[in-house]
């Protein structure tokens, strides 16, 4: 055993060999015929090989993929480092975990977990040129990150308006029916309107040429409301 090596790296190493145990294809046995009942005709050994590379293996392999992928490795060989660390000193623990903010596999899109990022990194043999590009690195995920959260806010908002405007897509249901739209009733009243008040002007009109021609006596107020009177019945 390298005593250089970390318990977290000794752990991982372990791992790896018991994974690529678990992942080695399955074969049948030389002797298995003769565990299976008798019977008059024989599976094929071709028909076996078949069923355990196309179905056994493969969905073995892909099983393997996604349950033992690199970040779980490594996060559980980060657990079982602190969790030793823990039963030596529970202080030790503490600071193994404080030390290592953001472990291997970690979401990175979050704000939670940008936040937990170190402003430097935290290893010491580290060339100057990756710890200044790790420091603008850091920068400009924290810039983009807040940038989003604004984003997001302003999303809320119009989200919001968008709830309170929705009565106005149909105004003349949700609003007041009778508004002044082409189909309304206030536009075929002002339409009945404009229509009297032409006939009245043309009628005005011609009373005055005909008071300019006939000599007429002054007209009493009984007079002009019995004319005014006429003119309505004619609309």
């Amino acid at each position: 055993m390298d005593h250089s090596m970390t318990i977290a790296e000794i752990k991982l190493s372990f791992l790896r060999d018991q994974i690529r145990i678990l992942s080695a294809a399955l074969d049948p046995s030389e002797d298995w015929r003769d565990y299976g009942p008798e019977v008059e005709a024989d599976i094929p050994d071709k028909v076996i090989d078949s069923v355990l590379q196309k179905s056994v293996n493969l969905v073995f392999g892909q099983h393997n993929r996604s349950v033992f992928s690199t970040q779980a490795t490594h996060h559980v060989s980060q657990q079982i480092e602190r969790l030793y660390m823990n039963s030596i000193d529970p202080g030790l623990g503490e600071n193994s975990s404080q030390g290592l903010m953001v472990e291997h596999g970690t979401d990175l899109t979050t704000h939670e977990n940008i936040e937990r990022l170190p402003d430097e990194w935290l290893e010491k043999d580290v060339s100057a040129v990756n710890l200044e590009r790790y420091k603008l690195l850091r920068e400009q995920l924290d810039s983009l990150s807040t940038e989003r959260n604004k984003q997001r806010q302003r999303l809320v908002q119009y989200k919001q308006l968008k709830t309170l405007l929705e009565p106005f897509n149909a105004p003349q249901t949700n609003i007041q029916p009778n508004l002044v739209t082409k189909d309304s009733q206030l536009a075929a009243e002002l339409d009945r309107m404009r229509m009297l008040l032409a006939k009245l002007a043309a009628r005005i009109k011609q009373v005055g040429q005909q008071q300019h021609n006939v000599s007429i006596a002054k007209p009493t107020a009984q007079d002009i409301d019995t004319k005014l009177a006429k003119i309505l019945e004619m609309t």
